[in-house]
């Protein structure tokens, strides 16, 4: 299977700690002419953490690159603009595939660490001494897919799934959901690494999301076709051990997707599509509290691969590579939301996943982060919010090109 950690704090002749001299530069916008500072800059796929995960620490930024052939994570100093390499992993030869060789990290700053899935392990990599230390190894016939720490820090909740079809990307999206793979949800204690598991079902689940702020509750997808699936949003309570469904009434006449935690950690963010008795199919974007009150739903006729937002105030998103490859914003404005405006012109291909644009928000909003492909290869951007009333329209921009 390749390299496997096994010994606390084992770094042996690898290249933890290595610095790399600043790579950014700053430019205007051409759409929007707000500051942007593309972040690194080098010949290999750069890219941040997941959109829902944790990818700022102390005011700087972890993001996985692949500098040395292999992926690895760095820590970027916003105050000095240098990079320093935060782990030496190995890369096994390609006929190994075990699945993704780094596959998610999670920063928990109040821990000071990192929590990796790496070769079906789970790993955390301490922020401050860069020690690595291996939390869990995953049973025999299974495959390591989601997770994340808890609020307090106390331990991470991950999901691994049968290895009914050869793994995901070898058996492929439709296959992996039709096998119905058996999914445990394991509870490891971090400081122990003592497990227990917490749930079983013979479905595909992924996206094993934890509260920013409610230690014991988590929700989690069943993964799969948005249209052919159950039900996609699940709350676990962990200190009862119930699931519940969340955002009532999903079926093939109402998929919702790409679920995530607001920061105030009760309530969710999603979006969706609608099929109405016509046939015609809107879109919609709504959230919800964890108990399944307070929900909101607003139409929302825009498209994007991907959206983020820190509540349902002001929202992000990705819009499509090649009609439409612009970070866009949208405020809202009490009975929906406004026509989106251009924030930047990310210009990315998104052609696997190191190169997916996953904008995102920093914690005050003042910010997006980003990455994108345009110039061959993928590179972390931050862009300056200011005024959204000041950002030019979508419509005006795509009229200009066409004029």
């Amino acid at each position: 299977m390749g390299f496997r950690l096994t010994e606390v704090g084992d770094t042996g002749e690898r290249m933890q700690g290595t610095w790399y001299n600043p790579e950014y530069r700053e430019y205007r916008d051409k759409l929007s002419g707000r500051r942007i500072v593309q972040l690194t800059d080098y010949f290999t796929h750069s890219n941040h953490l997941y959109f829902t995960n944790e990818t700022f620490y102390q005011g700087d930024i972890i993001f996985k690159s692949q500098r040395g052939n292999a992926s690895n994570l760095f820590r970027l100093k916003m105050d000095s603009m240098q990079i320093v390499q935060l782990t030496d992993l190995p890369q096994p030869s390609y006929h190994d595939r075990y699945f993704d060789r780094l596959l998610l990290s999670y920063v928990h700053e109040g821990n000071d660490e990192v929590y990796m899935f790496y070769l079906g392990q789970v790993l955390a990599l301490n922020l401050k001494t860069l020690q690595q230390r291996v939390l869990y190894d995953t049973t025999e016939g299974y495959y390591l897919s989601s997770g994340s720490p808890s609020a307090d820090g106390k331990y991470i909740v991950v999901s691994i799934n049968e290895n009914k079809v050869h793994r995901e990307f070898e058996g492929g999206f439709y296959e992996t959901w039709a096998a119905y793979p058996e999914t445990r949800l394991i509870r490891i204690e971090i400081e122990t690494g003592r497990t227990d598991t917490v749930y079983v079902e013979p479905y595909w689940i992924k996206h094993v999301n934890m509260s920013p702020t409610v230690p014991h509750l988590l929700t989690f997808c069943h993964e799969g076709p948005w249209d052919k699936i159950d039900h996609r949003v699940w709350l676990l309570d962990l200190t009862t051990g119930k699931t519940a469904k969340l955002v009532p009434d999903q079926g093939p006449m109402k998929s919702v997707g790409h679920e995530y935690w607001f920061t105030d950690g009760v309530r969710l963010g999603y979006h969706g599509r609608k099929v109405q008795p016509d046939g015609q199919i809107h879109g919609y974007f709504g959230s919800i509290r964890y108990d399944n009150t307070e929900q909101t739903e607003v139409d929302f006729p825009f498209t994007s691969h991907h959206f983020h937002s820190n509540d349902l105030e002001l929202i992000v998103g990705d819009g499509q590579r090649i009609t439409n490859p612009h970070v866009l914003l949208w405020k809202r404005n009490g009975y929906g939301f406004d026509q989106p405006r251009v924030l930047a012109y990310h210009g990315g291909m998104a052609i696997n996943a190191a190169t997916h644009v996953h904008p995102r928000f920093t914690a005050d909003a003042s910010q997006v982060l980003y990455t994108s492909d345009r110039g061959g290869y993928a590179n972390l951007y931050l862009a300056e919010v200011g005024d959204v009333e000041d950002l030019p329209l979508l419509a005006e921009v795509q009229a200009s090109k066409q004029a």
